[in-house]
């Protein structure tokens, strides 16, 4: 953005600079546009200004958001990728900004902003999509493991158990507990999972297979998607909810 500026921003009293941002009009000579957001960010943060770091942190969130949320409408990032537009701003946003805050990244967003993001946003989308590719084949070679496998798996369901006589606590660490087991039951297992694949997004597909059927931790799995253990619980619990609407389990 060309708008003029003054060049005494950084003196500024934070309860001024908040009323410059309030400004939203790029045309207007008060606006502060992000390449100087990000100039005052670094000028705080060198500082250790701590407040300043916070008000410019604030603001530049709230225009990373507004620029992801379009991103995303504009890529399509729902249904196929995330289950509502927030969360892949959100998630955008938190991407782009992890690398705002790199030295060379932020020197470049100081003095082209629009380029930086989407720039960026490209570099997002490209990893998602090389990400999403690479799960697909490994899911598809896991499920082709299983239909291999499921003549000796109907020929040891056919064998009669050793020991009627387990209780209450044994039986829910049989593998019948499990949503997958369950699901299994009211129907053929391709059947189930090609169902999932459609009623359930990428991500929460994922968190489903890796949580349900690798038996991997919260914290494993957050790792491996490169999101929060609290995403991974939102996934969950959104997944429980569709399971529960749809298959009535």
């Amino acid at each position: 953005m060309d708008a003029p500026e003054p060049d005494d921003l950084e003196n500024l009293a934070d309860p001024d600079l908040v009323e410059r941002l309030r400004c939203v009009d790029w045309n207007d000579p008060q606006f502060v546009s992000e390449e100087r957001l990000v100039q005052l960010f670094l000028a705080a943060r060198t500082a250790g200004h701590t407040a300043r770091v916070g008000l410019c942190t604030c603001e530049l969130s709230r225009r990373l958001l507004r620029r992801a949320m379009a991103f995303a409408k504009k890529n399509t990032l729902v249904p196929q990728h995330f289950s509502d537009y927030d969360e892949a701003a959100h998630d955008l946003a938190g991407y782009v900004w992890e690398r705002l805050l790199s030295g060379t990244n932020a020197e470049f967003a100081a003095r082209r902003f629009g380029v930086f993001f989407e720039n960026k946003s490209i570099s997002y989308l490209r990893a998602l999509l090389a990400q999403c590719r690479q799960r697909m084949d490994s899911l598809e070679e896991w499920h082709q493991g299983e239909h291999d496998d499921s003549d000796e798996d109907d020929d040891a369901q056919a064998q009669p158990p050793e020991d009627d006589d387990c209780d209450d606590a044994d039986a829910t660490l049989r593998d019948d507990a499990t949503p997958d087991r369950v699901l299994g039951h009211a129907m053929e297992f391709h059947q189930v999972h090609a169902r999932l694949r459609a009623l359930l997004t990428r991500n929460e597909y994922s968190v489903f297979v890796m949580l349900w059927r690798k038996e991997m931790k919260i914290k494993e799995i957050a790792a491996a998607l490169g999101v929060t253990p609290r995403m991974v619980n939102n996934h969950k619990r959104s997944i429980k909810a569709k399971m529960k609407k749809e298959f009535n389990v």
